[in-house]
């Protein structure tokens, strides 16, 4: 595992999106998963702008949709797709055929996760993954003590998400449950990326980095991925024994 600090919220997202740059670039075809949330919105503008400047082909490549809240849609205010089409898909002309996600909306969530984990199979399992960290630890909406289960899950959301979701929404909603990539798939992923920002994010960032590896903290298992890197801003990592200063 490699710890990478960055001054800033907006050169951790300049970092991260070359890193994820460099990556396309060198496995044309590969398959991405990219969180929504508020962390990486800036680094997926970041990304928009370096196709603008030529230098890289964020069509070239295929993506996995991460999470979503069920019982929310496209024209849902705060739904993943929502947040990940108009932050990224769209201004990156990305075509629909290159996605695949998770329908909210849908009356069978268990047909929706065998939907994704067939689109995961047949591009040869996920190349790169980038992570929030939810303020309980989670990973999409890999909730505390979610069991280690291959594939994709429906969770009931815990209620630290159910909390912090409000901020999302522009009408309260009675969101209970998500729809989620498992954190065992993920774990399967080649290259790993986990993101986190800002002083709130300081002591979750230490339970998953230097304290056990438990699913009650679930970014934690990634102390066990062969290829992941951890990006922070000066204050998520505050809080660190040891770290890694990337200036």
């Amino acid at each position: 595992m490699e710890i990478k600090i960055h001054p800033t919220h907006e050169e951790l997202s300049c970092a991260t999106a070359i890193k994820i740059a460099h990556h396309i670039g060198r496995n044309p075809n590969t398959l991405l998963c990219l969180a929504a949330g508020d962390t990486p919105l800036q680094m997926l503008a970041e990304l928009v702008k370096m196709q603008n400047r030529g230098e890289v082909d964020l069509s070239s490549v295929w993506y996995a949709q991460l999470d979503e809240w069920v019982g929310l849609g496209i024209n849902d205010k705060g739904s993943c797709i929502q947040v990940m089409t108009d932050g990224f898909f769209a201004p990156a002309n990305i075509p629909a055929e290159r996605i695949c996600f998770f329908d909210g909306l849908a009356d069978d969530m268990n047909r929706e996760c065998r939907k994704m984990e067939d689109w995961i199979a047949k591009h040869g399992g996920i190349g790169l993954v980038v992570l929030g960290v939810g303020m309980n630890g989670h990973i999409g909406f890999n909730e505390p003590g979610t069991p280690d289960t291959p594939g994709c899950i429906v969770v009931p959301l815990d209620d630290t998400t159910k909390t912090v979701s409000k901020k999302y929404f522009d009408k309260a909603l009675p969101i209970t449950e998500g729809v989620t990539i498992g954190w065992r798939t993920l774990l399967d992923a080649n290259t790993a990326v986990l993101m986190a920002s800002g002083i709130k994010k300081a002591p979750i960032m230490r339970a998953a980095l230097e304290g056990s590896v438990t699913t009650d903290v679930p970014a934690s298992v990634f102390q066990d991925h062969k290829n992941v890197t951890v990006m922070l801003d000066k204050e998520a990592a505050r809080m660190l024994n040891y770290c890694h200063m990337s200036l």
